[in-house]
């Protein structure tokens, strides 16, 4: 046996009590914030309602991020692959708390979708055209489709994990790398579906067809930012801190930068592509968000999820530091829940289909998705808890703690 194989084999991998610190915490500000979003929903159903899609699509970023980075590094390995692994596949798990969560929407899709309310578009065209897509029955059975087709994918990705920390068989690795080819069309697809879906039908006369890409590359973004942020938080107390250094510190900043640039490319072209064209039924979205409040709120996305971090993270000195790198990737989480909002809030409402273009800066926009935050964050730290924080028998972990000792 190698040395570093050795090494490898008497390290303490297990996920250090911090992790349980961290979900207890995360649980109890979860409940206090539910407590109070329970309040605002007996008062005001509808409000409630959006700010409980808003939570729910962040928290969905996190969990869907997590499988499709995890099928992205078993094609191409890596560094950030290897470190981030565990961390990424508790996010994954995190997808039977997501399907219940999905059950107030399926539940109260009338206070989130005309198309819901055939009374509310009856003579209208258009919403009689969408209508074998966009009615109740199939939104459900096309949602529980996209559980099953992710469960599955994040069942196949989770078992061969578990398998190889006690079994070297290259085998279970290739038959990885074989699942994740397939699994990433498959969640490009998906994703796109359940975008279109879940938010982009919230105004039923608008489309773009470069939407689910777009949370493609949030979903990337806000995954790469809150693995930076848990593998800083856990340097000081686990293995972590045995093979995090300025030079992987460094990696994962210019992974930020790139996906930041990756999202800005992609929201420009969609508002250049539609605001080039001019066309009613396409234009009426932009100006819906850019009149008004709703024009400070979108100049605030551009400088907070774009321009700042663009700027931040061309400085080496800010990508190889841990207590400054750390500030931008919890800038780029917090401006998830900022796009969201934008993205979520000024459109149509039933019953009241001019309220979106209203500013509206209700509380429960940020009580509602700071309790379903609060929920997810614990139970990913109980998924995190249950396994080693590295893959004992990954091929390419030896790499890795060679180039440690190196350092």
């Amino acid at each position: 046996m190698s040395t570093v194989d050795f090494n490898l084999a008497t390290k303490n991998l297990a996920a250090p009590a911090w992790v349980d610190t961290l979900r207890n915490r995360a649980l109890v500000v979860g409940l206090v914030f539910a407590a109070i979003a329970a309040y605002g929903a007996f008062t005001d159903v509808q409000t409630f309602m959006h700010g409980y899609l808003m939570g729910y699509m962040f928290c969905l970023s996190l969990c869907l991020g997590g499988l499709a980075l995890v099928m992205l590094g078993h094609l191409t390995g890596g560094n950030w692959f290897m470190m981030g692994r565990r961390i990424m596949e508790a996010q994954q798990r995190t997808l039977p708390l997501l399907a219940i969560m999905f059950i107030p929407i399926a539940l109260g899709m009338k206070q989130l979708y005309i198309w819901a309310t055939p009374a509310l578009w009856a003579g209208d065209k258009v919403f009689q055209w969408k209508s074998a897509w966009l009615n109740p029955k199939w939104f459900v059975i096309r949602a529980v489709l996209y559980f099953l087709i992710w469960g599955f994918w994040i069942w196949k990705m989770n078992s061969g994990s578990r398998k190889q920390d006690t079994d070297a068989d290259p085998a279970i690795w290739q038959n990885l790398k074989a699942w994740s080819a397939p699994g990433i069309l498959v969640y490009g697809i998906t994703i796109t579906f359940a975008s279109v879906d879940w938010v982009m039908s919230l105004d039923a006369r608008w489309y773009s067809t470069i939407y689910g890409m777009i949370y493609m590359a949030q979903h990337m973004l806000i995954t790469f930012s809150f693995v930076i942020v848990m593998l800083i938080l856990l340097t000081p107390v686990s293995v972590i801190g045995e093979v995090m250094f300025k030079d992987r510190l460094h990696d994962f900043g210019k992974l930020i930068f790139a996906l930041t640039m990756v999202w800005g490319y992609f929201s420009f072209s969609q508002f250049l592509i539609i605001w080039s064209g001019n066309l009613p039924e396409e234009i009426t979205w932009y100006l819906a968000r850019l009149r008004g409040g709703w024009g400070a709120i979108a100049l605030g996305l551009v400088i907070g999820q774009f321009a700042l971090p663009f700027i931040l993270l061309l400085f080496r000195d800010i990508k190889r530091d841990a207590g400054r790198l750390i500030w931008v990737a919890l800038l780029v989480i917090l401006m998830r829940w900022y796009d969201t909002f934008w993205l979520v809030i000024p459109n149509p409402v039933p019953h009241h289909p001019d309220a979106g273009a209203v500013m509206n800066l209700h509380w429960m926009y940020v009580v509602v998705p700071i309790a379903m935050a609060g929920i997810w964050l614990a139970y990913f730290a109980w998924e995190l808890a249950k396994r080693p924080l590295l893959v004992r028998n990954d091929p390419q972990l030896p790499r890795l703690w060679e180039h440690s000792h190196g350092h």
